[in-house]
């Protein structure tokens, strides 16, 4: 039932956006912006997440419950299970292709069916990491997770040496 909840959270992002929108509007997972715009829009949701919890404006569990649901939700999107009609997914988008692929390229000890959510929680992980660093360094590090994770949902290994593997 989590990713019920989460649906209208990805709803919104796969809007199609002006700079996007083709003339059928819709989101085409094969589509190199598409996918790193939907990563940096789950990398903006998760900063805005953590930053609540600095600010004390949000209560961290329930942080970490609202990036999960996006992660979940993304999960379906990714791997053509979400049932939006916005979204062209290929072959490509299935468990036995992208969940295999980053299972073996991540090093998840997670079913395939899951690996997309867990890349996710991961990566936003590693954003709440970059937080720390100063402004100019924290920029480049969260474009390069953006970029990484983009790879990766392509199909591709990513081009940076960014430490990509989880002991979860």
């Amino acid at each position: 039932m989590e990713s019920q909840s989460a649906k209208p959270i990805i709803a919104a992002l796969l809007q199609p956006l002006p700079i996007l929108t083709q003339p059928q509007a819709r989101n085409d997972l094969a589509d190199e912006t598409v996918v790193r715009l939907l990563v940096r829009q789950f990398i903006d949701l998760s900063l805005d997440a953590f930053n609540q919890v600095l600010q004390g404006k949000l209560d961290q569990d329930e942080a970490v419950d609202g990036i999960n649901r996006q992660a979940t939700a993304l999960n379906a999107v990714f791997l053509g299970t979400s049932g939006f009609e916005t979204v062209i997914t290929h072959p490509w988008n299935t468990p036995e292709q992208l969940g295999a692929f980053l299972k073996e390229m991540v090093a998840l000890e997670y079913p395939e069916d899951d690996c997309v959510r867990a890349m996710l929680i991961h990566l936003a992980t590693q954003v709440m990491h970059a937080l720390r660093l100063p402004d100019e360094d924290r920029h480049e590090e969260v474009e390069a997770l953006t970029l990484d994770a983009a790879d990766l949902l392509l199909g591709r290994e990513p081009e940076d040496e960014v430490d990509i593997d989880i002991d979860v």
